[in-house]
């Protein structure tokens, strides 16, 4: 099967990769580079006179490819969508999706409680590289580290880390921690390196499910602090996060940093679950099944 991911968010890579290992012909093709390095295969000229000229032929090389998995947030090319003969799907990411772009194209969902905006998608859930992130041996330090992400990327998404109660939990606690917040940008293959640094991850909390750093830390066998709404348990009941809001955030980090034989089992339990719901192969496998239906659909 050829597959196009167009627009690539670094899921469409991840997935692509795992594709081609499945022996599916996958491509990823963006207009822009993606800031932590996710690799696609084709880029658009950051030039915008070269690419207006050039946009159209590029896509005439894949009108003949049999699925086109569009992870943009806005709606592909009139042309494009006049010239694909193949099926088409369209991929939401963003947790501000309030309703689809198209009402006669299949959708995926990265996140549960977006089925609410956009009735019938099909829910795949983040890949994750699981040969890659995996569990290895801790850096040796006396304190418990706490990490969370602080980077300015996206600035909407970052007032949802709670970060003032992770550092409140780290000044009480004294010296028996301390934080190790991610600020900059740092290229995703060395992610792993800045993980094995941490005992405790916190991700985000008041957008009802987690994200991409959380899966990642799962999958290298680290506990994981979060919120996950109740409607949204329903779809992962064997998760092993910790879910809080706010207000317990604080006391949970703390009970977590204190009780090492917790942090092992649930670290242990969150490579389990990584691998059973989130590995990129097993994800790429639900897109395989996914993609054979829009195609019998579409012929």
């Amino acid at each position: 099967m050829k597959v196009l991911h167009y627009e690539h968010m670094g899921v469409g890579v991840i997935l692509s990769q795992a594709l081609r290992k499945l022996g599916q012909d996958s491509h990823v093709l963006s207009s822009a580079p993606h800031p932590f390095g996710f690799k696609e295969d084709f880029l658009f000229s950051r030039n915008r006179y070269v690419r207006k000229f050039l946009k159209r032929l590029v896509w005439r090389k894949y009108y003949d490819f049999d699925i086109l998995h569009s992870h943009d947030n806005k709606p592909l090319p009139p042309y494009v969508l006049r010239h694909w003969r193949g099926a088409l799907v369209q991929h939401y990411h963003d947790p501000n999706t309030q309703a689809r772009l198209y009402t006669d194209i299949p959708s995926f969902i990265s996140l549960p409680n977006k089925i609410k905006s956009i009735p019938e998608a099909t829910w795949v859930p983040i890949p994750v590289d699981t040969t890659i992130f995996k569990p290895i041996e801790a850096e040796v330090h006396d304190k418990v580290c706490i990490g969370y992400c602080d980077q300015m990327v996206d600035s909407w998404k970052a007032r949802f880390i709670p970060k003032h109660e992770v550092e409140a939990a780290a000044k009480r606690l004294g010296n028996k921690a301390y934080t190790l917040p991610l600020t900059g940008i740092i290229p995703h293959d060395s992610m792993p390196d800045f993980y094995r640094k941490i005992d405790v991850w916190v991700d985000r909390i008041g957008l009802d499910f987690y994200g991409f750093s959380a899966v990642e830390v799962a999958s290298m066998g680290i506990p994981v602090v979060t919120q996950i709404g109740q409607e949204e348990r329903n779809w992962v009941p064997e998760c092993p996060f910790i879910t809080t809001d706010l207000k317990g955030a604080t006391g949970e980090i703390i009970s977590l940093a204190e009780d090492e034989h917790l942090r092992i089992s649930l670290g242990r339990k969150a490579r389990e679950y990584a691998l059973k719901v989130h590995d990129s192969t097993r994800v790429a496998q639900i897109c395989l099944e996914q993609y054979r239906k829009l195609k019998k659909w579409k012929d």
